[in-house]
């Protein structure tokens, strides 16, 4: 083999060569941003999943504190109607007395 022919078989294999690293370089770019936007899917589903749960922690809460209201509520009106009407007969005892 001469030189010239070496030397056309080297510049035949570096550009070979050049073209599989450019390749290589373009995939590699890909795949990091594939990579990115799967990340960021997942950061967002694991946001998602925590913001469920958070939601159906607070429902349930203000599920408990309106059940507790209510509770409070009815046990007031009974209070009331037990006290009142014997707070008013001691009003009327007095009226009479005075």
């Amino acid at each position: 083999m001469n030189a010239w022919q070496e030397i056309e078989d080297l510049q035949k294999k570096k550009v070979e060569l050049e073209f599989q690293l450019h390749s290589l370089e373009e995939k590699e770019r890909t795949l990091a941003e594939k990579a990115r936007i799967l990340e960021e899917k997942v950061a967002i589903q694991e946001l998602e999943e925590r913001l469920k749960v958070k939601h159906d922690t607070v429902e349930h809460l203000e599920s408990k504190v309106s059940e507790l209201e209510r509770k409070v509520e009815e046990r007031v009106k009974k209070f009331e109607s037990v006290v009142i009407p014997e707070e008013q007969e001691e009003d009327k005892t007095e009226y009479f007395f005075k």
